[in-house]
């Protein structure tokens, strides 16, 4: 699965040198598990002196008997444009010889090693048995990294595969309350059919795009399987304290968390049926080791039933004959595309606010601005000396001082 979360060729190994790949090797040894991580930073620029060494760290290694023996190991990162030079490779070889205490080396390059140099670090290992050598060049970190992908996912995010970006959408909800971007959003909905969406996954999404895209446009609980959908909301309600506790320790809105549920369970009256729904939000709290009393039940559920009563009254009552009442929640669009949620909306156009504009060529400007018919008001012109950025500068400066000049004495 992880080594789906990485498309290698995307990693932009040419220009990981000095201390982007000290960083690289960093998190890398991180996430395999290596404590003790020090990086041997020993000033500014790439000729701080590092001892011998750019990181030192730590691997416990269990013995049959199930005895944790601590292995040392530096590591020597070497960033180039070709070949490491072999003097390099003795050189980091030469410095550690005499150190009684290290028992692994690694020589790492974004580039590779000469057979030659790879010929006389053997010859080197078979005259000092205590040192283990390895050479690691890009080959290796490719098939490192994609092993341990979290690295690369600090890093270069540009080298995620779709299924690699879906797993730092799912990662950020649940562990930081952090929602994706549209443009995000969008490009995993047109390739949905090529990802692996978990529960977890789901409601990220879902969530990602009640607040920062469009849940009508791309329904996700439409086109994932029902199997996936009870999942996503049976194992969302177990942990949405946690959520709503998390988003709080954030500092980020509870809201978009409510209003995923509320969509989740429309989307399972549509799928599933109301007696399937009724079933799920009954029995769920009885298929988990944790104890929900009635009142965990009630404290969980009552703001999202609540908040959709609220969406379906804003929508119902629009056209009803009956009852008339200002909208709480949804705006007059957002009522009109409501029931596009239960749908799967292809061939999506992302609309743009048509906006109606009339110009007197005759009126002055209140600001001062010298216009003609030929050369209009900067504020809405659309050409290239309205994208000039010291033009646009001048133009806000002189907006603001008027305006605000004018503000001050009303």
């Amino acid at each position: 699965m992880d080594s789906e979360l990485i498309i290698p060729t995307e990693i932009p190994w040419d220009i990981i040198k000095g201390k982007e790949l000290e960083e690289l090797l960093y998190w890398l040894f991180d996430e395999m598990g290596a404590k003790d991580i020090e990086w041997r930073i020993g000033g500014q620029g790439n000729g701080a002196s590092d001892g011998g060494r750019d990181l030192e760290l730590s691997f416990y290694v269990s013995s049959p008997d199930g005895e944790l023996t601590k292995q040392k190991w530096w590591i020597e990162a070497k960033g180039r444009k070709s070949t490491v030079e072999p003097a390099e490779v003795h050189s980091a070889l030469f410095n550690i010889s005499n150190k009684q205490d290290v028992d692994v080396i690694v020589i790492a390059t974004n580039s590779n090693f000469s057979n030659p140099t790879r010929d006389w670090v053997k010859e080197w290992q078979s005259n000092n048995p205590k040192i283990k050598v390895k050479l690691w060049e890009r080959t290796e970190l490719e098939n490192l990294c994609s092993k341990n992908p979290l690295s690369i996912i600090r890093l270069y995010s540009k080298a995620l595969s779709l299924q690699g970006q879906l797993e730092v959408i799912r990662t950020k909800f649940w562990n930081y309350s952090t929602l994706s971007d549209k443009p995000t959003l969008i490009k995993l909905w047109q390739n949905r059919s090529e990802l692996k969406i978990s529960p977890q996954s789901l409601l990220a999404l879902t969530t990602s795009e009640i607040n920062n895209g469009n849940i009508n446009q791309r329904s996700w609980c439409m086109f994932v399987d029902n199997e996936l959908l009870i999942e996503t909301l049976s194992n969302g309600l177990i942990n949405f304290l946690y959520l709503i506790f998390r988003a709080d320790e954030a500092g980020t809105k509870q809201e978009p968390i409510i209003k995923s549920f509320s969509y989740l369970i429309l989307i399972c009256c549509k799928k599933v049926g109301k007696n399937g729904t009724i079933n799920i939000l009954t029995n769920i709290w009885n298929v988990t080791d944790r104890e929900y009393p009635r009142e965990i039940q009630t404290m969980i559920l009552e703001p999202i039933i609540n908040q959709l009563q609220i969406e379906l009254s804003d929508v119902c009552i629009n056209d009803c004959n009956r009852v008339s009442q200002d909208k709480i929640e949804l705006s007059e669009d957002e009522v009109e595309q409501y029931w596009f949620r239960t749908k799967i909306q292809e061939n999506i156009i992302e609309e743009k606010k048509d906006v109606l504009r009339i110009e007197s060529h005759t009126e002055p400007c209140k600001i001062g601005f010298t216009l003609s018919r030929e050369n209009g008001c900067p504020l809405v012109r659309d050409d290239e000396a309205h994208h000039n950025l010291k033009s646009f500068i001048e133009t806000i400066s002189d907006v603001m001082d008027f305006r605000s000049n004018q503000h001050a004495n009303i």
